[in-house]
């Protein structure tokens, strides 16, 4: 027995000598902060070029953002096997990637960074050097006549510029039901079917004088993920001598940063189904310590050598060894009872998606609907397997339903009830009914409540900044979690709601 311990202890201690060691190293030798910094916002933008290569020799050519943006020089050291270049294309920044003979699936990685304040995110006026030519609009027939109605409908209820574009975005975003918009619509949704509605915004600019030029921006929203560009037009103001950027259905331009002014996003020759999309981190260390890291071995460099693409689920793997600290504690040395150990710590990464009063209504009404199901399934008398199987189907009807009205009702939070993992959602139904009928509805709304105090109390321990900043950056302090859960794993003492239980044995020994 001693010798055991003693084991445990040594293993212990060498777990938080690591640890230690290896957040003592970054912080010393490669300048990683140990707290974040809350003063700068810093954001790692990367395009992620998808594409099939046919066995010929291939050219990518990706449009690269033109200013206020800093270039990550070994994001294009991870496009192994191509050659990169810059180049410019009707005087803009494009990169250019080339390979002699690639084989299936490629991928090409382009990476910068882009610091809060530089302008691009306020959307400026950008001064002209002088009066830009209007290209003309080449129509013909029906969709000359169509498009000249509607922009003299539009030129009717505006008095400038900035109107007259306010006009043609209503027109976009209420859709109306007449013969022309119809026929426009079809028209360019055929012909444009992903930006259709820029296109024949555009259109209407040129033909109403108004000269205008295509962009392309990103969202900077961490919880969108990957996601393709946001078409934009910059349109020149003439009363202003300035270009002005909008969306071509007048939304908000809010957490939108103007990425190209090119006509084309990317251009793949030699190859076939390509796609580009965008996905956008904040970066919680200063730039210079993340290269470090990037660029150190890969047992120091942690995530940040990844991807972003692949770096943001990291993100919220690394914070479950937080949720199952919290519920080691609470099932330990509190005593709480939960329906196992996982299934709070993934309500509690579910819950960090949705906002926590809507995520736990949503939660019981599934728990509820699927507990009266399995009521009704008991009486069948069915084997385990089909019986939770059954669990999983009306779990996912009643997230459809759920979804479908909060629609109707106008509640975004309800679309998005599928964060919830639904095989476990099906095994506690599962585990509910048993107790239930085993040990009464008492014990099972008890388990089934300590289980949603310990979800609740895992989204807090991993919705700390500094946590969630350290297992990022210094994810060796997850060997000293370790040790934690180690040493837990040997307390055979009282818990705390043990200590009431047995408050009256107390005084009588007294």
């Amino acid at each position: 027995m001693l010798k055991r311990i003693f084991t445990l202890a040594g293993l212990v201690a060498t777990l938080v000598v690591l640890g230690a060691a290896g957040i003592i190293y970054k912080n010393q030798v490669l300048k990683v902060p140990l707290l974040p910094d809350q003063e700068r916002g810093v954001w790692l933008v990367e395009a992620r070029v998808a594409y099939n290569a046919t066995g010929k020799p291939v050219k990518v050519v990706l449009a690269l953002p033109d200013s206020g943006w800093e270039p990550i020089a070994e994001g294009q050291q991870i496009s192994l096997g191509y050659g990169f270049s810059e180049d410019t294309e009707n005087d803009l920044p494009v990169g250019v990637w080339s390979a002699r003979e690639p084989k299936g699936r490629q991928l090409i990685y382009y990476r910068v960074r882009l610091e809060e304040g530089t302008g691009l995110y306020e959307f400026p006026q950008r001064k002209s050097a002088g009066v830009p030519t209007v290209d003309p609009v080449k129509a013909k027939g029906a969709r000359q006549v169509a498009l000249e109605a509607m922009m003299k409908s539009a030129e009717q209820r505006s008095a400038d510029d900035p109107t007259y574009v306010k006009q043609l975005q209503q027109l976009i975003a209420e859709k109306p039901s007449d013969e022309s918009f119809a026929f426009l619509q079809r028209y360019y949704d055929n012909k444009f079917p992903d930006e259709w509605e820029r296109k024949l915004v555009m259109d209407l600019l040129k033909l109403g004088g108004v000269a205008c030029r295509p962009g392309f921006g990103v969202r900077l929203i961490e919880e969108r993920g990957a996601h393709r560009a946001i078409p934009l037009i910059e349109y020149y103001d003439r009363a202003e001598n300035a270009w002005r950027v909008v969306l071509p259905d007048g939304g908000s331009l809010d957490d939108i940063v103007l990425w190209s002014r090119a006509r084309n996003m990317l251009e793949v020759y030699g190859g076939e189904d390509s796609e580009v999309t965008f996905t956008a981190i904040k970066e919680r260390a200063p730039s210079g310590a993340a290269e470090r890291m990037a660029n150190s071995p890969w047992w120091v460099a942690t995530i940040s050598a990844l991807p972003v693409s692949e770096r943001a689920p990291f993100r919220y793997t690394a914070l479950i060894p937080l949720g199952v600290l919290a519920v080691v504690l609470l099932r330990n040395l509190v005593g709480l009872v939960t329906l196992g150990t996982f299934m709070p710590v993934l309500l509690g990464l579910a819950f960090l998606e949705l906002p926590m009063d809507a995520a736990l209504i949503m939660l019981l009404a599934i728990l509820f609907g699927g507990l009266m199901f399995r009521a009704v399934l008991s009486k069948f008398n069915l084997l385990v397997v089909p019986r939770v199987a059954a669990c999983v189907v009306i779990v996912t009807i009643f997230m459809m339903a759920v979804s479908l009205l909060s629609y109707r009702l106008g509640a975004v939070d309800g679309l998005r009830v599928t964060v919830f993992p639904m095989i476990v959602l099906a095994w506690t139904i599962e585990r509910m009914s048993l107790i239930w009928d085993e040990e009464g509805a008492i014990s099972a709304i008890y388990q089934v409540g300590g289980s949603l105090v310990a979800a609740m109390a895992a989204f807090g321990m991993m919705k700390i900044e500094v946590a969630r900043y350290w297992v990022e950056y210094f994810p060796e302090v997850l060997l000293i979690l370790l040790a934690v859960i180690l040493m837990l794993g040997r307390y055979t003492g009282y818990r705390l709601t043990e200590l009431f239980r047995f408050r009256n044995a107390a005084e009588m020994e007294v």
